[in-house]
């Protein structure tokens, strides 16, 4: 009995423990759902993304994998025969566009349209590094020497036609899709780049690490979308309200890690990035150092505040085009089919209206002996100019880019007909180009023209397993002489690196590299290329030695300025193998 009364009053102080307890919880449950507020104070803390978690979700699926890998394949290859062969953009390649809000509760669909034009206009901005804020790497690019920022020759443009049926838009309409989608893929919108815009993500946005153009795309929380005020249930909020969430996913779609890798030691599989140990937020000092070496905090690969991020590498943009020439030609190839006359981002074929077109006249003005500046039509609301240009009779177009109205051309040979056209990007995108324009230089008695003094330029090339077949010359286009040559190389030199300084006048120049046996010095039998820096050591041309018998770099010197105009090359074909031809060769 006495057993009995002990545990019934130890089970009366235990239920009155229980009781205090469940009367103290009350007001603070210990297992809380989290509201939507919380949700947005989190991704709108530091900048996070979802692409590890997501690629990994991906990567579980045994055929997403295997396809995925047939991509990296392509792309690794493609990478390999291109190295460092980035020219001056003068038609950026077309990605047509897709923009899916998703949840949102009484839209109004032209504030939606327009919010997807002006995040459409930053990502072209961001990408091509025509960004007002990137006017900072100016200062900041002494703390990064050998680094400069990208200028990605990609054109992103909302599609206007021919639009996949059962989402209510015509053809004129852009493609805007509001609540007709779900997730994160939609294989009726393959051949886009699609942008899935959703609330409550959870994160700023999340990308798979290459994109496949097959109906996935980019997701992006409805509070770090587009620019401005935003619209009713999608509001870009501060410090992510400048459309860089975007760029920054974009840049994982098309093949950008973050740029910290993995730590000290593990790269992002770029060049030009430094090491970082980890990522950065908000907006640290410029520099910061790790891994010892300056962090490239600003790129758009980090996770800094929307303000603090302005650029891209060159190595990144690089990497970029690659990504798109091996693995996006679905997407490429079908911009012309949904892209017409007016569409947003993109290029409308002639003038878009009263203050943005291609320039309806145009004069030149202060011509001398080798400069002529040029002047035009000024477009109020255009973004910058683009001129191609070339002397009369002659084939291969110079270009240069100008943010106003008017241009100076130099390096010009005097008494010399020249002809040149004109487009312009308006926030709509790229016009055509005007018809030919005409000019004469002031004849001075000889052909000459420049300036005085010369201006050093040095010669790169890295010789494949045979260096006796390879030669090369600089040939003045003006006198037709050769201005300076090397090769053939003896057989001990295979695979070095050989290096040559010459002093150029101003003028127009070609590089001539040949091979005897006409299967180039790429990459059968080594892995040659050759690069052109001017003298600053700047990299300002290259090739990557994939050709067959010649590959042929044009350029301009202006000023001391040594810029690349084109490139021609004769194509590889298939050869005899080189053992057949009993030759001995010094591979050490």
């Amino acid at each position: 009995m006495k057993k009995i009364n002990v545990l019934n009053l130890k089970n009366l102080a235990y239920l009155f423990f229980i009781s205090l307890l469940m009367v103290g919880c009350q007001d603070e449950p210990l297992f809380q759902e989290d509201t939507q507020e919380d949700i947005h104070e989190h991704v709108l803390g530091h900048r996070n993304c979802g692409k590890d978690h997501h690629m990994e979700s991906l990567l579980a699926d045994p055929d997403y994998a295997r396809a995925y890998e047939k991509r990296m394949e392509k792309f690794r290859a493609y990478s390999i025969a291109n190295v460092d062969t980035r020219a001056l953009c003068s038609n950026p390649v077309v990605i047509p566009v897709a923009v899916h809000y998703q949840g949102v509760s009484s839209p109004n669909r032209s504030c939606l349209v327009a919010l997807a034009q002006s995040q459409i206009q930053v990502l072209n901005k961001d990408f091509q590094g025509l960004n007002n804020d990137i006017s900072k790497w100016n200062q900041d690019k002494t703390h990064f020497p050998g680094i400069a920022n990208g200028e990605t020759c990609i054109e992103f443009i909302l599609a206007n036609k021919n639009h996949p049926s059962g989402f209510g838009i015509n053809d004129g309409d852009v493609a805007v899709t509001i609540n007709k989608t779900n997730g994160d893929f939609s294989g009726q919108w393959s051949g886009y780049l699609n942008f899935f815009i959703q609330p409550n993500t959870g994160v700023l946005g999340y990308s798979p690490l290459g994109g496949a153009g097959n109906g996935d795309g980019v997701v992006i929380d409805a509070n770090a979308f587009g620019t401005g005020n935003g619209c009713s249930g999608v509001n870009p909020q501060a410090p992510y309200n400048l459309g860089r969430t975007l760029t920054h996913e974009l840049g994982h779609y098309l093949n950008l890690d973050h740029i910290w890798g993995n730590g000290c030691n593990v790269d992002d599989d770029v060049n030009d990035t430094p090491d970082q140990r980890a990522e950065h937020y908000d907006c640290p000092n410029v520099p910061v150092n790790s891994c010892g070496s300056n962090d490239l905090s600003m790129n758009y690969m980090d996770y800094v505040n929307d303000a603090c991020m302005y650029m891209f590498s060159n190595g990144q943009s690089t990497r970029m085009e690659n990504y798109v020439a091996s693995a996006l030609g679905g997407l490429v190839n079908n911009a012309s089919s949904v892209i017409g006359s007016g569409s947003t981002g993109g290029d409308d074929g002639g003038n878009s209206g009263s203050n943005c077109g291609k320039p309806s006249n145009s004069q030149s003005v202060a011509v001398s002996t080798s400069t002529a500046t040029l002047s035009w039509t000024n477009m109020p609301e255009a973004i910058k100019y683009r001129i191609k240009y070339k002397r009369v009779g002659t084939s291969g177009y110079s270009y240069k880019t100008v943010s106003s109205n008017s241009a100076t051309l130099t390096g010009l040979q005097s008494g010399k007909e020249y002809q040149y056209n004109i487009r312009t990007q308006c926030p709509s995108g790229w016009t055509s180009y005007t018809s030919e324009f005409y000019f004469t230089t002031e004849s001075s008695g000889s052909d000459g023209g420049g300036t005085s003094g010369c201006s050093n330029m040095k010669v790169s090339i890295k010789l494949d397993d045979f260096p006796e077949e390879t030669s090369w010359e600089i040939v003045d286009d003006l006198t037709g002489s050769t201005v300076a040559s090397g090769g053939p190389y003896g057989v001990n030199q295979a695979g070095k690196i050989k290096n040559k300084t010459v002093c150029l006048d101003d003028g127009l120049y070609s590089f001539y590299i040949d091979d005897e046996y006409g299967d180039g010095i790429c990459c059968d039998y080594g892995f040659g290329y050759v690069k052109l820096r001017d003298s600053n050591n700047q990299v300002f041309a290259s090739l990557d030695g994939y050709f067959g018998y010649y590959d042929v770099i044009y350029f301009e010197v202006s000023n001391g300025q040594f810029d690349f105009t084109s490139e021609d090359k004769d194509a590889k074909q298939v050869t005899v193998p080189k053992v057949a031809r009993n030759i001995s060769v010094n591979l050490d």
